[in-house]
C-alpha cells in the first residue's frame, strides 16, 4: 500500500485538517463563523482551525484505536462541543449560530474487503476503479449554492473593472444566506460542534480488489482537477506521488496568482487551503 498527504495555506490561516494512515484518510476543511472573535487563540488562528483540528485528531486517535467510523465522529464531535460550551460557559443552543464553525469531512477506511466511504459537505471523494471509472461523492447542494453565488458576482459586477476581493463583497448577503442553510432539510449537511450532520453522512462502499487509488481532498485542492481542469484525476490518482502532487499544486498557486481579478476563473476566493491524502491499496 502507498499513501501520503500534503496541505498548503491559501489564506491568513490553514483552516485544514488532513492526515493519511494507510488503513484510512481524512481531510475536514473548517468554515469559520460569520461572527465572533477567536477562541482558542493561543492555540489556534481561528475557531474553523480549532474544530478541524480537534475533531480530526480526536477521530484519528479513536480509529487508530480500533473504534468503529461512527462512534469514532459521534466522540470526537461531542468532546469538541464540550470543549467549545466550557469556553463559551453557556450551551451551545444559547449561542449565536452564526458564530459558529463548521467544517466538510472526506473520510476513506479500508477494510480487509472494501473501501468505505464518508463524507459532508463539498470536500470530494474520488475512488478511480480499476476499469478506469471513477467514483466521485461530494455534496451537490453545497456545490450548487457556490455556483449560484459566484454566478450572482458575476452578473453585479457587469464587466465593472473590480477585483477578486471587491467581486466577492457584492455577494456577500447571498453567501450569508446559504450558509444559513446549513444542517437543514433542503439546505446542506456539513460536520459542526452540534453533531446534527451525522445523520446524514454520504456514505458508499467499493469493493477493495476493483480500486485502484482513493483520495479525499479539500475543494481548494480539488480546484486542480474541477474548475480549473489543469489535471485529469483518472489518469493522475493511480501513479500519483508527492512531488507529482506539489507540481499541480504549483501550477494551480501559478494560475490563481494569475487570475486576480477572478475573470478567466470565476471563484469566490483568489486561493483556498488546500490538503489531499492519497491512498493507492496494493
Amino acid at each position: 500500500m502507498t499513501h501520503f498527504q500534503l496541505t498548503d495555506r491559501g489564506n491568513a490561516a490553514n483552516e485544514d485538517f488532513v492526515r493519511s494512515a494507510g488503513r484510512y484518510g481524512i481531510v475536514i476543511d473548517g468554515a469559520t463563523g460569520l461572527a465572533g472573535d477567536a477562541l482558542f487563540p493561543d492555540r489556534f488562528a481561528t475557531n474553523a482551525q480549532w474544530l478541524s483540528h480537534t475533531v480530526g485528531e480526536g477521530v484519528c486517535a479513536a480509529l487508530d484505536a480500533g473504534a468503529p467510523v461512527e462512534r469514532a465522529l459521534s466522540e470526537a464531535v461531542t468532546a469538541a462541543r464540550e470543549e467549545l460550551e466550557a469556553t463559551l460557559g453557556r450551551p451551545l443552543a444559547d449561542v449565536d449560530p452564526d458564530s459558529v464553525p463548521s467544517a466538510t469531512l472526506a473520510l476513506a477506511v479500508l477494510t480487509a474487503d472494501t473501501v468505505e466511504l464518508y463524507g459532508l459537505a463539498d470536500s470530494p471523494l474520488v475512488a478511480v476503479m480499476r476499469d478506469g471509472s471513477v467514483f466521485l461523492s461530494t455534496d451537490e447542494v453545497l456545490e450548487g449554492l457556490d455556483a449560484e453565488a459566484v454566478r450572482a458576482s458575476v452578473e453585479r459586477a457587469a464587466g465593472r473593472p473590480l477585483t477578486g476581493p471587491q467581486k466577492r463583497a457584492l455577494v456577500q448577503d447571498v453567501i450569508v444566506a446559504h450558509r444559513r442553510l446549513r444542517n437543514t432539510e433542503g439546505g446542506y449537511w456539513c460536520l459542526d460542534p452540534t453533531g446534527t450532520g451525522l445523520a446524514h453522512l454520504r456514505r458508499a462502499s467499493l469493493p477493495l480488489a476493483e480500486v485502484v487509488a482513493v483520495a479525499g481532498m479539500s475543494d481548494g485542492f480539488w480546484r486542480v482537477f474541477g474548475d480549473f481542469a489543469l489535471a485529469d484525476a483518472a489518469r493522475e490518482l493511480p501513479a500519483l506521488t508527492p512531488g507529482r502532487a506539489g507540481e499541480l499544486l504549483g501550477r494551480l498557486r501559478a494560475e490563481e496568482a494569475a487570475d486576480p481579478d477572478y475573470t478567466t476563473h470565476p471563484r469566490l476566493k483568489r486561493s483556498d487551503d488546500a490538503s489531499l491524502f492519497c491512498i493507492r491499496p496494493a
